[in-house]
């Protein structure tokens, strides 16, 4: 069993959507990127297609800003390695969110793409609980 520590300061201090940045692929990388100086000056708001574009190595994003449903918040997870290895039992949250900015490759994100079923799964759940 794995259990995530989460501490009140952590909580207390969502950082900023902006920051961060769901993307539709795999980054092997660990650690902090200059998020504000590498990619959020290249973000544009195409008010045409109603979404946020930017690219990544070439690629062309498009993307939107998300709010998690109401009650729900994001953990930025410090893992390690050896917790995919099946070794680490504890990980600890190092920061909160309450949205972010979701991408797709070369697509409007829309209520079809999974993640965005994912979030509203969670009025489901809820209405399904509701019923006594």
């Amino acid at each position: 069993m794995t259990n995530v520590e989460v501490s009140r300061r952590v909580l207390d201090n969502p950082i900023q959507a902006e920051t961060i940045q769901f993307m539709p692929f795999k980054i092997k990388f660990t650690g902090e990127t200059e998020i504000e100086k590498r990619f959020n000056p290249e973000t544009k708001e195409n008010k045409e297609k109603g979404c946020l574009e930017n690219s990544f190595r070439g690629y062309p994003l498009q993307g939107e800003a998300t709010k998690l449903p109401a009650g729900y918040t994001g953990l930025v997870l410090d893992t390690g390695v050896r917790v995919f290895a099946g070794e680490k039992e504890n990980i600890r949250a190092v920061k909160t969110f309450n949205e972010f900015n979701y991408w797709n490759y070369d697509r409007v994100p829309s209520d079809n793409d999974n993640l965005k079923q994912a979030l509203q799964w969670t009025k489901v759940a809820e209405a399904l609980h509701s019923l006594d």
